[in-house]
């Protein structure tokens, strides 16, 4: 190696140790730390010493460098983005433990055990899309005691004793849910199961009466479809018939594992196909259209509109039938015991006739426990206005909020094509109102 090259690595491994050794600088990077089975990123503002700390995290997305990470300790807090145990890995996860992991970040935050993190006197859950159960489960848990996920209503149980024991969680200060969805088994299984399946062996074969991708029942391969209240009706329950059924499937399998007559001792793969992408309300926008009563609008110039009815602006996605037939995009690869904790709810209509306690993973039945300050919001773009809204109406909380930020859809970009556009301010317009409700005198 040439005298050049070493005098230039040495020169360029001096900058790197002094950007390491200065505090100032180092504040700009974050720093990596394993939490028990969890792993996170440490985000801290390039000045002050913030007393708010935000923890991020999901369900399965990897969520360490997240857009919320850089872009809420730009606005003074400390953020904590969270990877699961079960990160990256849908067909293992079991529901009820990730509230262990929400539990280690705290505790990380709080008793400073970094020696990064002095001053933290609260701590606020973020739970965007998947998120939003995950952390209103969380909460839930930590305000209202094991009892509340040990109903004998549930179809899966969370433990009381043993290294998942869910005892004595500390409560957080507060929540922001950012476009949280109503739960994995709701939107992700009920609301998303084609029922033109007829045989689960067979899920190439579909019921002409039930199939959403027949022009004859009203589907648009070039744009907007429209159904009938005939066939909605029909669908909507036909996808909680079909549910139920895999339901006692999966407690037929699980029954037999437990008298040890079954292939395996401890759990069984899950297959279930065409069960990930037959949303009838990405096809007729009409469907879980608005919210039910007036709602508070942030305008992409800043302002609020708080007198009206709030619609969605989304486009249809008629695209969505060749996803439904592929294994890649439209089936769940799933075992016994990660469906029935992450992907099951009893119901007899995928809208309205959902037994929304039946699950853990249900932020509906979740927030009905939470006491502690609460934020709502909805992507204007998207198809979670309605169940944002009731997640609002059914949050047990005094201090409660509910807006819907116009033109963003759920990935956090402005959709500038949807009617009313362009929406070019609406992601600062978020991120602020997310700054100005945590700041707000008084609340922590």
């Amino acid at each position: 190696m040439s005298a050049k090259i070493v005098l230039l690595w040495a020169t360029l491994f001096g900058l790197l140790l002094g950007l390491i050794a200065s505090p100032s600088s180092a504040q700009n990077f974050p720093t990596y730390h394993q939490l028990g089975l969890a792993k996170a990123t440490l985000y801290r503002p390039t000045s002050g010493t913030p007393h708010i700390a935000i923890v991020v995290i999901h369900r399965t997305a990897n969520v360490l460098n997240a857009p919320f990470c850089t872009e809420l300790s730009d606005r003074g807090f400390v953020l904590l983005c969270m990877n699961t145990r079960f990160d990256n890995n849908e067909a293992q996860v079991i529901f009820e433990q990730m509230a262990l992991d929400v539990k280690a970040g705290i505790n990380f935050l709080k008793q400073n055990q970094s020696g990064l993190t002095p001053g933290i006197t609260k701590v606020i859950l973020l739970g965007y899309s998947g998120g939003g159960p995950t952390m209103s489960f969380y909460q839930a848990v930590a305000e209202a005691g094991v009892g509340f996920c040990q109903n004998p209503q549930k179809l899966t149980k969370c433990d009381s004793s043993g290294p998942n024991s869910l005892v004595g969680l500390p409560p957080a200060d507060g929540i922001v849910f950012g476009d949280a969805h109503p739960g994995n088994p709701v939107i992700g299984m009920l609301r998303s199961n084609n029922p033109a399946v007829h045989n689960e062996n067979h899920p190439e074969n579909l019921q002409p009466r039930l199939n959403p991708y027949d022009p004859a029942n009203g589907y648009n391969p070039n744009g907007l479809s429209t159904y009938s209240d005939a066939f909605k009706k029909r669908y909507f329950e036909a996808q909680s018939d079909r549910l139920n059924k895999l339901i006692a499937e999966a407690q037929d399998i699980q029954f037999h594992i437990e008298q040890g007559a079954y292939p395996y001792p401890d759990d069984a793969p899950f297959v279930i196909g065409r069960s990930t992408a037959s949303k009838l309300f990405v096809l007729d926008t009409s469907i879980l259209h608005s919210t039910v009563k007036p709602a508070k609008l942030l305008k992409n110039d800043g302002s609020i509109d708080n007198c009206c009815i709030v619609e969605s602006v989304r486009l249809p996605d008629p695209t969505i039938k060749q996803t439904d037939e592929t294994f890649d995009g439209g089936a769940r690869l799933l075992t016994v015991k990660s469906f029935l904790s992450t992907n099951a709810i009893r119901s007899t209509n995928s809208i309205d006739g959902i037994d929304y306690c039946s699950s853990n993973n249900s932020t509906v039945c979740n927030v009905r426990q939470i006491s502690a300050p609460v934020v709502f919001i909805a992507m204007g773009a998207y198809y979670f206005i309605r169940d944002t809204e009731i997640h609002y109406e059914n949050v047990k909380s005094l201090d409660k909020d509910f807006v819907v930020v116009a033109g963003l859809v759920h990935s956090l970009t402005p959709c500038n094509a949807c009617p009313g556009g362009p929406y070019d301010n609406s992601l600062k317009n978020f991120y602020d109102y997310i700054r100005d409700w945590i700041n707000k005198p008084g609340r922590f």
